[in-house]
C-alpha cells in the first residue's frame, strides 16, 4: 500500500477517530470510526471516490443512529425520563438522604445534583431529617425537594 493510497487516508481518519474516542467515551465516534474503515475497504477493493462516500454516508447513516440509541440508554439509565427538578419526574421515588459539603444540610442526590430535603409537614414534633434517613419524594418546590420519611404510609 503506497503513501497516496485512499485506502490509507481512510484507515488513518478512522485510527484519528478511534483516539478521539478514546479520550471522549463518546459511542459516536466509534461509529464514525467504523464507517471510515468501511470506506477504507471499499477503496482498497477498488471502489472509485464515490462508491467511498456513498459506503461512508451508508454505513455513518446506519451506526451513527445506533451509537446515539446506545449514549441515550447509558446515560439516562433505567429512567429514561428526565426534566427540571421541578418536574415531578421521580416522584414518589425512595431516596436515603445525604450531608452537603459545606454546610451538613440533608439532601436527595437525583441524577449526579443534590436538592436539600424538607419535610412536608411543619409540625413541631416532626423528627428532623438527617443523613442516612429514607424518604419519599413528594414534589419540588423550587430547588427544595419535598419529601415524607419512608415509614409514614409507606
Amino acid at each position: 500500500m503506497d503513501f497516496l493510497s485512499p485506502a490509507l487516508w481512510w484507515l488513518l481518519a478512522g485510527l484519528a477517530a478511534l483516539i478521539l474516542e478514546l479520550l471522549s467515551g463518546s459511542y459516536v465516534l466509534l461509529a464514525l470510526a467504523a464507517a471510515l474503515i468501511v470506506g477504507s475497504l471499499v477503496a482498497w477493493s477498488g471502489g472509485d471516490i464515490i462508491m467511498q462516500l456513498i459506503a461512508f454516508a451508508v454505513a455513518c447513516g446506519v451506526l451513527v443512529p445506533l451509537a446515539i440509541w446506545r449514549l441515550r440508554k447509558r446515560r439516562y439509565g433505567p429512567h429514561p425520563t428526565f426534566g427540571v427538578a421541578g418536574g415531578d419526574t421521580r416522584q414518589g421515588e425512595r431516596f436515603v438522604l445525604v450531608s452537603r459539603d459545606f454546610d451538613d444540610a440533608p439532601c436527595i442526590k437525583l441524577d449526579g445534583d443534590l436538592f436539600r430535603a424538607c419535610l412536608a409537614q411543619t409540625d413541631a414534633e416532626a423528627p428532623a431529617l438527617r443523613p442516612g434517613d429514607e424518604v419519599i419524594l413528594l414534589r419540588f418546590e423550587g430547588t427544595q425537594a419535598i419529601v415524607r420519611p419512608a415509614g409514614e404510609g409507606s
